[in-house]
């Protein structure tokens, strides 16, 4: 931002960007660009209350909504200068776009994939999963190629802006990249601190058919899926912060659980329960 060569280059640009555009503007000012990131994280919260009201009804998109933003992690990392923030803004904008019906806004998910991508290069790997259970349940190419004609060509500009600045382009360092086949119990063990005593409320949820049933549901079991495995299996580096990206996923298994909980009606309804022929 400032012309001083760029030695962290695994940090994603796009936070960067956004705040030399500012200071563009208004001049070199941390003051101004603070309340960004609380910005960002209102804009998640709106987004991710309009994505689920269609289908899922007010009081229920509220109440995942308002656990997710009050959610220790979230709160706090997305109102630092911290990607978090902004990630998790791109992220839930690239679940809005796909889980509409019309075909530009599959396109706009796809930019929104890469966008998320330049804030913070991990949370790819949770946006594929949203696309992938996406795809899967409409079956339909379209919206796979339409994501993937905004997705890759944005992706594509990062890495060639970064890699023209600095002459290589490097997603992490070494010692933050070692994975591991079997999973770290890590964030399992610390959930309670992590997201509350609500997670406990997580095993009960994929108990009910209605949750395999309803494919709508698909995309947050595979986000949430997605993210915990991911950094489960980073077995080097791991942090509270890290689970702000899946955190949303997690909200909206956990008031799934109570849904599913308030219509409970008869053994038939739980996953184990024999089916007569």
């Amino acid at each position: 931002m400032t012309g001083v060569p760029l030695f962290e280059i695994y940090r994603p640009p796009l936070l960067s960007w956004i705040i030399t555009a500012v200071w563009l503007f208004t001049g070199e000012n941390w003051e101004i660009v603070m309340p960004l990131a609380a910005l960002f994280s209102i804009g998640s919260g709106i987004i991710l209350y309009l994505t689920l009201r269609p289908r899922k009804g007010s009081l229920f998109a509220l109440g995942v909504t308002v656990l997710t933003m009050l959610n220790p992690q979230v709160f706090f990392y997305s109102s630092q200068i911290y990607t978090e923030g902004i990630s998790l803004f791109f992220l839930i904008a690239t679940l809005f776009f796909l889980k509409n019906e019309r075909e530009t806004h599959w396109f706009l998910g796809g930019i929104m994939t890469g966008l998320a991508f330049a804030s913070r290069y991990p949370v790819i790997v949770q946006c594929g999963a949203i696309l992938a259970a996406e795809f899967l349940v409409r079956r339909r190419l379209k919206l796979l190629v339409r994501a993937m004609m905004g997705a890759l060509p944005t992706i594509l500009i990062v890495v060639a802006a970064v890699y023209l600045k600095t002459g290589r382009f490097q997603t992490a360092l070494p010692k933050d990249v070692v994975f591991s086949l079997l999973p770290s119990p890590y964030y399992l063990v610390n959930s309670v601190a992590i997201w509350g005593f609500a997670f406990i409320l997580i095993p009960i949820a994929f108990i009910f058919r209605r949750t395999y049933s309803d494919s709508y549901n698909h995309a947050f079991i595979a986000w949430f899926v997605a993210g915990m495995l991911f950094w489960s299996m980073n077995v080097s580096n791991q942090q509270y912060r890290f689970s702000v990206g899946f955190t949303p996923a997690v909200s909206y298994i956990v008031y799934l659980a109570i849904e599913n909980l308030m219509k409970f009606k008869t053994r038939s309804d739980l996953v184990f329960a024999h089916q007569n022929p």
